[in-house]
């Protein structure tokens, strides 16, 4: 993730359009509501959720540590690379997370005290112990055969460094100089001129030199295998890329994938509200003697949406009153580059046209 833009900028988008502008907790009573909202404000929450869920994203888990489980006060984000491993039971049931201590020896994290741990993760199935990252496909290698391959991002490293190196070589390819016959000793005078060269020197000479470029073709026979990685990149981290790059070929396109985008970022908001809900904000309700059930206690994220309006859509705004006609005329201006009079300018030319009526 901190060495691949393409893994970044997935990830960044993700976490902005799950966490939203900011956090609306709501109850049916106004008093529960600022109870939660004032913990929120005094333990900076919002800030450590967005910080929790970039690390759930990037590893695929995130915890949330109760620093008080009988008494939530504050909440603090575990070092995800601290933890190697959780032990379950026979029964699938968590007992402990293993983690590394600032000694490098190992513990046993929330052994016995579980509840004041809060896992999350971004993906489980199959009853695996921890959730999958937002590009864990493009992290791991695989297998062929008898033949391991490198992970998809390791492959695109080297073919951006091979890249660079092409580009490189043409600008400063290896250049011979060969003078044919010629002795070891005026070799190395000629050598000597030549670094003394400057761009646009004049040179006279009686042996004829042959000088050779050894460059790179500039015809590349891998452009549909780059593209395709590029696509493969595109579909590893579950993000389109095209809508940042400005590559799609239609709005409609742009649309449609920006809404399938949005479909899997309520999902995940779903699921982090529930838990947010069950594990943090009930409990500090039942603290201040509120029951949750009673108060309908609701929890969403806000998002800055947009809407883009037709022409025909500003005709009606404007005929039914709700836009003024001259916004209308400032929306065809901006939006169609249509050079439209203001208002006041078509009134003075009306009281023009009647002056001269009447004379």
């Amino acid at each position: 993730h901190d060495r691949t833009p393409q893994l970044q900028i997935a990830v960044s988008s993700y976490s902005e359009l799950i966490t939203g502008t900011e956090m609306n907790v709501t109850c049916k009573s106004d008093k529960a509501t600022e109870v939660l909202n004032e913990w929120i404000r005094n333990s900076n929450f919002y800030d450590k959720f967005e910080n929790m869920v970039t690390t759930c994203l990037i590893t695929g888990n995130s915890i949330l540590e109760k620093l008080d489980e009988n008494d939530i006060q504050d909440v603090e984000e575990v070092d995800m690379q601290t933890i190697i491993s959780k032990k379950r039971n026979e029964y699938g049931e968590l007992q402990y997370y293993e983690h590394r201590t600032n000694h490098g020896q190992t513990a046993k994290l929330g052994e016995g005290k579980l509840g004041k741990f809060i896992e999350f993760n971004l993906t489980n199935y199959s009853r695996q112990p921890w959730g999958k990252s937002l590009f864990y496909s493009l992290a791991i290698p695989r297998t062929v055969g008898n033949r391991t391959t490198a992970p998809l991002i390791e492959i695109m490293w080297g073919i951006e460094d091979a890249m660079g190196a092409i580009i490189l070589n043409n600008a400063y390819p290896i250049t011979t100089i060969t003078y044919p016959g010629a002795s070891d000793t005026y070799l190395e005078k000629e050598a000597v001129r030549w670094q003394r060269y400057k761009p646009g020197d004049k040179r006279v000479q009686k042996i004829k030199t042959e000088i050779d470029f050894f460059e790179t073709q500039g015809n590349s026979k891998y452009t549909d295998y780059i593209t395709h990685i590029e696509k493969t990149f595109e579909l590893g981290t579950q993000f389109p890329h095209d809508i940042m790059t400005g590559d799609f070929t239609s709005r409609a396109s742009s649309e449609t994938t920006d809404n399938i985008v949005m479909k899997r970022v309520r999902g995940y908001q779903r699921y982090l509200a529930n838990k947010l809900k069950n594990e943090i904000f009930d409990s500090i309700l039942i603290q201040n003697s509120y029951d949750p059930d009673e108060v309908n206690l609701e929890i969403g994220f806000t998002t800055q949406n947009v809407v883009e309006l037709e022409p025909d859509q500003v005709k009606e705004l404007v005929n039914t009153g709700i836009m003024t006609t001259n916004e209308g005329r400032d929306w065809f201006r901006v939006n169609t580059g249509m050079e439209l009079p203001d208002d006041e300018d078509i009134k003075t030319k009306q009281d023009l046209d009647l002056t001269v009526a009447k004379n």
